[in-house]
């Protein structure tokens, strides 16, 4: 993906949703409602705060909204449409004053000013609803989603990458290292590292434990393990239990997980966390030409395999739904098997297989298909792959 494309995508997820918007793009009265139009389009926002200067810090003048741009002329300036009394609060004022000041005014959007009526921060109605709406989500200290922006050392411009994602406001970097470790991969991290001491880094993928003994001694935040083939559950176990003990790294299990047996065992394996990007590729907000094939909804994409693939021949795969109800299927599905497991939190998973809670067996070829496990302790596990 090119750098401008990557650093748009990473501003337009921390821009949809925040609690106080701090950078919140602006315009100037002499602005033509062409320009204006085209920022509201390409930043998803339906409304710009006017100020002298066109520039955020600048004294508040006004606020242009979608409604207003609708069947004006694109060479008209702001200045003639904009609504100039415009409701406001003054700092200091905490997000909840802010929000009840908000509902009282019956207004969509506060711009909270200095006492020079100097535009400091923009509060959005939308943002708190999706608040009320995914109480989960995942945000930093600004109320803001947070985003992980991948780079990678061996490209030419990667720092020029790194650079522009933190400019666009990623709170992780995953530094990808699947071809290898070496010195100029563990100087690239070093250098993240002292630039940025506040961006987390993920690095990976990475299968041995020495190259992640060395990452982790040189910054990495957590180490990614597994490729697109996926990881053996020894592998998981023994990184996960050296570099928890050693440096308090998490590891990220990146196993290409298709059920979510492979999730839980993952889980007790002690990865801190699972990629699901193989599962979520079947719901409907996934990227793809998305048909209805004898009435099920299916995405089409190119066959994947290691043999030869003719031309034209593409492959479907059965839409999952919307991930907004299969996530929290799988997350009560993890919630039920713990409490079978007698195993009170996701920080205990780990140390269960430590404390003899749980006994690991490995799966192999001649393992017949009808065999399940006892109903008693210890609970034998599975292994993630086959690997005898």
């Amino acid at each position: 993906m090119p750098i401008a494309t990557q650093a748009l995508k990473v501003r337009r997820v921390k821009q949809y949703h925040s609690g106080f918007i701090l950078n919140p793009s602006c315009v100037a009265p002499k602005t033509t409602l062409q320009k204006a139009r085209s920022i509201q389009e390409e930043l998803g926002c339906s409304s710009l705060p006017v100020t002298e200067n066109g520039r955020m810090g600048g004294r508040l003048v006004g606020l242009v909204t979608k409604r207003d741009l609708e069947g004006q002329h694109g060479n008209l300036l702001v200045a003639s449409v904009m609504n100039r009394d415009v409701v406001f609060a003054q700092e200091p004022v905490t997000l909840k004053d802010a929000c009840v000041h908000m509902q009282q005014a019956k207004v969509s959007k506060l711009p909270v000013l200095n006492k020079d009526m100097e535009l400091v921060a923009l509060l959005c109605r939308g943002d708190m609803k999706i608040a009320q709406q995914h109480p989960m989500a995942s945000r930093d200290a600004n109320r803001q989603l947070m985003v992980a922006a991948a780079v990678s050392a061996h490209e030419p411009d990667g720092w020029d990458r790194v650079k522009a994602m933190v400019e666009a406001g990623a709170d992780v970097l995953s530094l990808d290292v699947g071809d290898g470790v070496d010195q100029y991969v563990v100087a690239f991290l070093k250098q993240m590292k002292d630039m940025f001491a506040g961006i987390d880094v993920i690095v990976g993928p990475v299968n041995c434990l020495s190259q992640a003994t060395v990452l982790c001694e040189h910054g990495a935040d957590a180490v990614r393990v597994g490729d697109a083939k996926g990881a053996e559950a020894t592998t998981i176990f023994e990184l996960s239990r050296a570099l928890r003990s050693t440096f308090g790294i998490p590891v990220i299990a990146d196993v290409e997980v298709k059920d979510f047996g492979q999730i839980l065992k993952a889980l007790l394996l002690g990865a801190s966390a699972v990629c699901l990007d193989a599962m979520l590729e079947r719901c409907e907000e996934a990227c793809g030409l998305h048909i209805f094939r004898e009435g099920a909804r299916v995405r089409v994409e190119a066959q994947k395999g290691n043999g030869p693939v003719q031309n034209g021949v593409p492959t479907t795969l059965v839409d999952r739904g919307s991930a907004l109800t299969f996530l929290p299927f799988l997350c009560n599905q993890l919630r039920r098997s713990l409490q079978d497991l007698d195993i009170d939190s996701l920080s205990d998973a780990s140390k269960a297989l430590e404390q003899g809670k749980l006994r690991l067996e490995a799966q192999t070829q001649s393992f017949h298909p009808s065999w399940q496990a006892p109903k008693m302790h210890p609970i034998i596990v599975g292994s993630l792959h086959s690997i005898r």
